[in-house]
């Protein structure tokens, strides 16, 4: 950690020696100046954090230098050295900007408990008030992401019949036990925090945006042609996200969501850790959901079965990792989330085949 600086620029040798033994046995380092002229030239060429200084020196008076200084850089702390509490002159000095004032002769107690603790505030007051600024920033920040999420997901549910409120809070719920559980076991490291996880997993669905509504609302399999358009939507949802600055590990989330952990899917064809780790939570979240849910033209698979289905398909399309993690919250009765819909009868669900868009290698329809 770099060493705070202080200058002390007085005419009197006792009160510099004094201030710089007091402040050199705490650990600052201290500069001396008996003169207006050398007091100025130490803090353009030194720049030091904070300066004591007397108003009444040789050469340059106190005031004079305070504003050459504060000229030269203003976030120099200034606190002013004076015999003779004025209080005309410490309003004159503190409209030139000086941070506080001590006065001299010093006792050993007041620089303890005095002076000390004026060089502590004058130094780190705007520390204290640029953390609350940050602190406020972000908080605004957060509230204008959460408020981009919050619309993108209701034009989503305008146009996607099967995004629901109920399927975006049971896809949140399991994709927020799913991170918990990653990042316990040590898998999942990320500086990506956990609400810009969800929220890139909640909206992964974004580009459907500009599929076309005949194509999400077909019940039955898609064509050759319409499934070449409804591919499109992953780079279509990206490349809205990617617009918003604060947005773009999101956006990523968007892009891979059907990337298969064995190279197979796509925009781009990646392959296990290629594939960032909110995708590959968006991928089984979303297909578990799709299995489980009745459709109008199919039944919801029991819970059991949509687990073995993830099972069969673990390390071709989901990562083992997070297939691990269902299969653990599941066993620990920690999976099943308030929503969650009642299975239709095994007696009444055909697996699906490959060709139809609710197959396990792409279980959610219209995915």
């Amino acid at each position: 950690m770099a060493m705070v600086k202080l200058l002390v620029a007085d005419d009197e040798q006792k009160i510099c020696k004094l201030l710089e033994s007091f402040f050199s046995e705490r650990g600052f380092s201290v500069l001396l100046a008996h003169d207006g002229q050398s007091a100025l030239a130490i803090i353009r060429k030194e720049r030091p954090h904070l300066v004591f200084l007397d108003l009444h020196m040789p050469d340059l008076n106190g005031l004079d230098v305070l504003k050459a200084a504060r000229e030269f850089d203003n976030t120099i702390k200034v606190i002013i050295i004076t015999a003779i509490e004025d209080e005309a002159t410490m309003q004159k000095a503190k409209s030139l900007g000086a941070a506080d004032y001590v006065i001299k002769p010093f006792s050993l107690e007041y620089l303890k408990e005095e002076v000390l603790m004026k060089v502590s505030t004058s130094l780190y007051e705007d520390l204290r008030v640029a953390n609350e600024e940050l602190k406020r920033s972000l908080e605004e920040m957060r509230q204008v992401t959460r408020g981009i999420v919050a619309a993108f997901s209701k034009v989503i549910s305008k146009i996607d019949p099967h995004y629901t409120h109920e399927h975006v809070s049971r896809s949140v719920e399991y994709a927020a036990k799913i991170i918990a559980r990653l990042r316990e076991t040590g898998i999942l490291v990320t500086e990506m925090p956990e609400e810009a996880l969800l929220a890139g997993i909640l909206l992964h669905d974004v580009g459907k945006i500009f599929t076309p509504k005949e194509i999400l609302f077909k019940p039955g399999p898609l064509s050759d042609e319409e499934w070449k358009i409804m591919r499109c939507h992953p780079v279509d949802g990206a490349e809205i996200l990617e617009q918003i600055a604060g947005l773009k590990e999101m956006a990523k989330i968007v892009r891979y969501h059907q990337e298969a952990y064995d190279g197979s899917g796509y925009p781009e064809g990646l392959k296990g850790e290629q594939i960032p780790i909110g995708a590959r939570i968006a991928a089984a979240v979303d297909a578990f959901d799709a299995m489980i849910t009745d459709r109008p033209y199919r039944k919801g698979m029991k819970i059991e079965e949509a687990i073995n289905e993830l099972k069969r398909n673990r390390g071709t399309q989901f990562d083992p990792h997070v297939v691990d993690a269902i299969i653990s919250l599941y066993e620990e009765g920690n999976l099943k989330p308030a929503q969650l819909p009642e299975p239709g009868h095994a007696a009444n669900v055909n697996l699906p085949q490959p060709s139809d868009p609710t197959s396990p290698r792409n279980p959610s329809p219209k995915t």
